[in-house]
């Protein structure tokens, strides 16, 4: 779920693993993902100049996690 401006809708990821091993700065157990999405700002209230400025966000999202 994602929360805009106090309005909460459902949002899918489409997520993939980046990749898996030692992190070579300090040797700890590291994960990696990327994710993306694209939402509609009007659904969130945001809708201000549209269509001047696009209704459509794409949201990129990167992680690393540490063990």
């Amino acid at each position: 779920d994602l929360t805009l401006r106090g309005i909460t809708k459902p949002l899918t990821l489409d997520a993939r693993l980046s990749g898996a091993g030692a992190n070579p700065m300090n040797k700890k157990a590291t994960i990696g993902f990327a994710a993306t999405a694209t939402i509609k700002r009007s659904d969130w209230g945001l809708g201000y100049a549209v269509p001047a400025v696009s209704d459509e966000v794409k949201l990129e999202i990167t992680a690393a996690f540490e063990k």
